[in-house]
């Protein structure tokens, strides 16, 4: 295993606002803004602004906050924004793109770009072709050399970590740190699919040829996604999504059309271009945004016909429901106090997970970990170590909910947890730990809650093999299960 410590995240997106910033280019000058590294970390007016209005202004996962943070595997999410996001009721005018800006802080271009976007794909590859610019390119870092490296398989994982290893240990001044980065995608409307402006019909108005033949493109790129979400925010005429808006946002842009249905045929087609492993080039499939009527139908595919894939939930947490269609949760005391919208995860779907060898990150938007009414009455202080105290005690609740789940399953409570914040993905963040700079505070809170718990774990843990220690548990969520899950499937 690792003998160094750094974290591990499953999702995040650390080009979606330089990228906005830039012309396609990336800069190699970590203070320019269409570069990376740019280094935004929040001023106070914009924690407050984020704490009154949920509006993050600053940049949550750029490079530099992942060394500073010692966040050193991403896994990172690309994929354009879809059009309807900003093609809504506010309009596509100046006014609405100031607004939009105001919210994404994408650039104004960028949100114009999208607005009038006709090819997905041919962004993806603009996407692409921006990470791509400054790979491996060495960058100065308060003193100190770092650079990214995109990865392919676990082998040039473990050689990235390895080198870092001795770079660590070595004295020589030029020494250089690694952070490597492993493609994912967020939405198959990356095919070019869910393009069409009339938006009136479920009826597929993409080019069925175009879009198989853009998913076999995808499995042929250099740096092929390890994984995709096969839904976004809005219908992709592949596969019905889960609500996902909220506040504003959501009263401006209609979810509505497509949302709760399943897959259609164009969409099981596509699945199985990405699913076929002939070539050794298999793409996973992450659950998540999925409807709860295509996440079961998933569920049922994979059991007939691909019982070797793993349910992979890149950023989710629980909604304390036991399955779709449920009112009342079996674990009242915890499941009561989150947010049990559909978007988020079911009792028999974490157990599907966890029983496929799977994986889930905790995603770490206030929006999704609890509801409404527990996050009013989250007690408050002037003080920033109680803040950090009690709001990393809603990532706990759910990292608990879930070991009491496994244990009533007769199921190790503790592998299969990690981080997927979502951060740089328009998300509210946890208050006090703003950025990824901020994971060493959150393991350390969270190391405070779990030896708090299983102080006290003979009464609510019935299996002897998850009475463990505190700081493996954190270990675990932060680093050990990402890893071992790399080293199964990656």
């Amino acid at each position: 295993m690792l003998s160094i410590d750094f974290a591990i995240d499953l999702h995040c997106h650390p080009t979606l606002k330089p990228l906005g910033r830039s012309s396609g280019n990336q800069s190699t000058d970590v203070n320019n803004k269409s570069s990376m590294w740019f280094y935004d970390p929040p001023r106070l007016s914009e924690k407050l602004l984020n704490q009154v209005m949920s509006v993050t202004k600053f940049s949550q996962a750029n490079l530099s906050a992942c060394a500073y943070g010692k966040l050193w595997v991403l896994v990172v999410s690309l994929g354009t924004i879809e059009k309807w996001f900003f093609n809504n009721k506010l309009g596509t005018g100046i006014l609405a793109d100031i607004l939009e800006d105001f919210a994404t802080q994408v650039g104004p271009d960028r949100i114009n770009e999208i607005q009038g976007i006709q090819n997905y794909f041919k962004d993806l590859l603009k996407e692409y072709s921006y990470l791509e610019q400054a790979n491996e390119v060495v960058v100065d870092i308060d003193g100190n050399n770092y650079a990214y490296k995109i990865v392919h398989n676990f082998n040039e994982l473990k050689a990235v970590a390895n080198q870092n290893e001795i770079e660590l240990a070595s004295t020589k001044d030029d020494k250089v740190i690694h952070i490597a980065i492993i493609p994912s995608i967020e939405g198959m409307h990356v095919l070019n699919a869910g393009i069409d402006p009339a938006r009136s019909t479920t009826n597929t108005k993409a080019n069925p040829a175009e879009i198989k033949a853009n998913a076999l493109a995808l499995k042929n790129h250099p740096h092929k996604p390890w994984f995709v979400a096969f839904t976004h925010h809005f219908y992709n005429e592949l596969c019905g999504h889960s609500e996902s808006l909220k506040g504003l946002i959501a009263k401006n842009c209609d979810q509505k059309l497509g949302m709760g249905t399943g897959f259609t045929p164009l969409g099981r087609e596509v699945l199985s271009i990405l699913l076929d492993n002939a070539a050794g080039k298999r793409i996973f499939i992450d659950i998540k945004h999925l409807s709860p009527l295509a996440r079961k139908q998933f569920f049922e595919m994979r059991k007939s016909q691909y019982a070797d894939v793993p349910v992979i939930i890149s950023h989710g947490v629980c909604n304390g429901l036991p399955t779709m269609g449920a009112t009342h949760s079996h674990y009242p005391e915890l499941g009561s106090t989150f947010n049990d919208k559909e978007i988020n995860f079911y009792d028999d779907e974490i157990i599907e997970m966890v029983r496929s060898n799977g994986i889930m990150g905790l995603q770490l938007d206030e929006r999704r970990v609890a509801n409404d009414e527990t996050i009013r009455g989250t007690k408050h202080s002037f003080f920033r170590n109680k803040i950090m105290h009690y709001r990393s005690e809603l990532v706990w609740k759910q990292v608990q909910y879930v070991a009491e789940l496994l244990d009533a399953n007769g199921l190790f409570a503790w592998g299969n947890l990690a981080i997927g914040s979502d951060y740089d993905g328009i998300v509210d963040p946890l208050n006090s730990f703003w950025t990824v700079e901020q994971y060493p505070d959150l393991k350390s809170f969270l190391e405070r809650h779990a030896f708090n718990y299983m102080q006290n774990s003979s009464s609510r843990l019935k299996n002897n093999f998850n009475k463990i220690k505190s700081d493996v548990i954190v270990q675990n969520i932060f680093q050990t299960n990402a890893w071992k899950f790399f080293e199964r499937w990656f």
